[in-house]
Formats: structure tokens, sequence, C-alpha cells
């Protein structure tokens, strides 16, 4: 079955002509109809944090739509997915058969989710696969049974059409780039995925139920989902009742003359606060970064306790070379700067941005073992890094 798009307005005249012969030869022959978009579904996928997607199922297909993050009850896309290649589908979305067999990824956030669903070998094109931390596409990179197809947000068309993949998973930005008109009207399934819209971690791993509905393994997803999602509340339910005071968090760096920190509603304030962290920022109802400048970051954050996410060096000498200032903060004084760099490869793939998106418990762990070290004194950190002298 080819992927099949919303067909364009035509002349009255030949529609109507086609309609009635269809009407007259469902009637003689009994053949299943056209199925409508407005068919009321048999059941949906069960969400419980992410708000970006929504599944539901029909009589032997499923209608996946993505949500506008962008325009509160837009949808950004729809797809229909079957396993029949004969099956009646709607006309008003992409018709995808599954499960499907060759991929094409344009963000390493996806890779996690492949892997723990047992996907990874159906990956035939990354992009920029040098920066990849993931192990096994690796290795498949450099045997050279993955191709790279370049930058995320322009990919090599002619590179991607040559693999013939069955799905190309982009992000919701892409949306606006020629690029992938081109790959759609080549008759390739391309698809949105908005993981890193959702405001909640869990939320944001949750979406390994979205990418499980094109391998039709959503169940797995949903238990693996709820491994996850057990153990990340249990681990938060340690730290309530933990006594002594919650240390001060400073986040990020400098940049350029802004110092971003994490709005109040930004999965991160959301982190440190299920850590049993402070965060002076919290009543912020900014889901994205609060633009401050150094002198503001530096009136409220001097005294901080703990300082993570900085990126201007892999050393505090290295950060005082890039801005003198940064050693006037007391967590720099004090050696208790952090980074999300404990695992990362020699060209810079990080497994902060692949694993940690769908295991968000690990990244809880490593906070509450920096925050409150005997809620979990045999833990090792999996992504965080203290810098050196």
């Amino acid at each position: 079955m080819q992927p099949k798009h919303v067909m364009p307005q035509r002349p009255l005249m030949p529609m109507v002509f086609t309609l009635v012969i269809a009407v007259l030869l469902v009637g003689c022959s009994g053949k299943v109809r056209q199925q409508n978009s407005q068919d009321a579904p048999l059941s949906h996928l069960v969400l419980t944090h992410a708000t970006g997607f929504s599944i539901d199922y029909f009589e032997g297909y499923k209608r996946v739509t993505v949500h506008s993050p962008w325009t509160p009850g837009a949808e950004l896309a729809r797809y229909y997915l079957t396993t029949n290649p004969e099956q009646s589908l709607p006309d008003d979305g992409l018709h995808i058969l599954t499960p499907i067999q060759r991929m094409v990824t344009a963000s390493c956030t996806h890779y996690a989710f492949l892997d723990m669903l047992g996907e990874l070998d159906k990956v035939v094109g990354l992009c920029e696969a040098q920066r990849t931390y993931n192990p096994t596409l690796r290795q498949a990179f450099q045997a050279g049974h993955i191709v790279d197809l370049g930058n995320p947000f322009s990919i090599n068309v002619e590179r991607c059409l040559m693999l013939k993949p069955d799905l190309v998973m982009v992000s919701g930005f892409n949306q606006f780039d020629e690029r992938i008109n081109r790959l759609l009207d080549a008759g390739t399934s391309v698809v949105y995925n908005n993981e890193w819209m959702e405001a909640d971690l869990l939320a944001r791993a949750e979406w390994i139920k979205y990418i499980a509905c094109f391998f039709n393994k959503e169940a797995l997803a949903d238990s693996l989902y709820n491994e996850v999602s057990i153990r990340y509340q249990t681990l938060a339910d340690q730290v309530i009742n933990t006594p002594g005071e919650k240390p001060l968090v400073l986040s990020g760096d400098n940049f350029r003359g802004t110092w971003y920190q994490p709005g109040g509603r930004n999965f991160i304030a959301t982190l440190f606060k299920d850590a049993g962290g402070r965060y002076l920022y919290a009543a912020d109802t900014t889901s994205g970064s609060i633009p401050l400048s150094f002198e503001q970051v530096y009136k409220d954050l001097g005294e901080a306790d703990v300082w993570v996410g900085a990126t201007s060096g892999h050393s505090l000498a290295e950060l005082k070379a890039h801005d003198h200032r940064y050693s006037l903060f007391k967590p720099f004084r004090n050696g208790q700067v952090y980074a999300y760099t404990n695992r990362v490869t020699e060209a810079e793939g990080n497994d902060y941005w692949e694993r940690a998106v769908a295991r968000p418990d690990e990244l809880l762990a490593d906070f509450i073992h920096l925050f409150h070290p005997a809620c979990l004194p045999d833990h090792t950190f999996m992504y965080l890094k203290k810098l050196p002298q």
C-alpha cells in the first residue's frame, strides 16, 4: 500500500460520476464501504501524561493524531495505520502500512525508544549519525548499514529517497521545510514527533507509545512505560519527607550575554522539584526559558548550593577561562558544578539527549543522589558529571 495524502479538490462532475459508480459496485459486490473519518472509534490508547498525540482504534485500522503544540485544539497531522493493504481508509490523512520495516529518524531523542522496543535494526538512516551515542546504532553506521542524512533541519532528500524508507520520523518544526514536501510528494511517509514539546518528563517518556504504534507494539510500550513511571514516582515519593534543607539550584550558564533559566513549568524545573531541590523561579508560569542578565542571575543565585547544566567548559578552570565571573558563584567556589556529560563519545554523542528522554527515572535518581545523597547512598551518576578543577 502506497502512502496516501489528502486529495486536492477536483471538478464536480467527474467526482459525482466516480461516486455513483463506486456506490453501484459496492452495492453489487457487498465490499466494505469507504471509511468515514467521523466514525466512532472502538477504543482509545490510554495516556496518563502525554498530551501531544492520541491514538484511536477502528475495525481494521488505527487513527494517529499529532496535536499542535503551538495552537491549542488544532491538529498538526493525522495518520491512518493498517496491516492490510486492501483496508478501506478515510481520505483525510496519510495512509501507512504497518509494521514498518525501514525507518529514517531525524532526532536522537527517538533512539532509546526504538532500543527499548527492540526495533533498532529497522533504522536505515540518521541525521548527524557521527554524533550518535547509542552503541548499536553507532556500530551499524560505522559498518555502513546506516546512512547519514546530514542536518535534521535540511535532510538530504536524494539520499533519503534512495533508502526507500517506510517511514521518516521528524520534528514538528520540519513542517516548514520544503524538503519534507519533496519527500511526501515522492510518496514517502513522513510523520512528526513532538515529544520534546511536552512540559513533563513522564509525558515525554510516554511518546514511546507513539513510536510503538508504527510497529504494532503498543502493549509492550505500555508495559515499559508503566515500569518507568512507577519507578519515577517511587523515587519522588522517597524525597518528600527527607529531613534537612532543600538545596538551592542554579541551572545552565551565560550564553552571548543572556543566562537562560528554566521556566517554572519547564520539565527541568519539575525535575528539580521532584528530586527535592529548591528552585527560585518555580512559581514562574513559563514552559520555556527565562532570559536573564548575568548580573540578575548572580544577584538571585550567587549563593546557590548546586550548579547543574554548565556547558562552557569541561573543568572549573575552563569555565573560569570562559568567563572569570563564574568563579564568584558559591557552587563554583565549593566545587559543586555539574554537567550532563557523564556518557559522551569523542564525537560529542551524548546519552543525556538520547536515553534520558526515555528513562526519566534514571535522570531523577541522579538528581536525588546529588541533592540528598542519603536517599540513594549506593547510586552512581549516569548522566551528571562533576566538573574537575
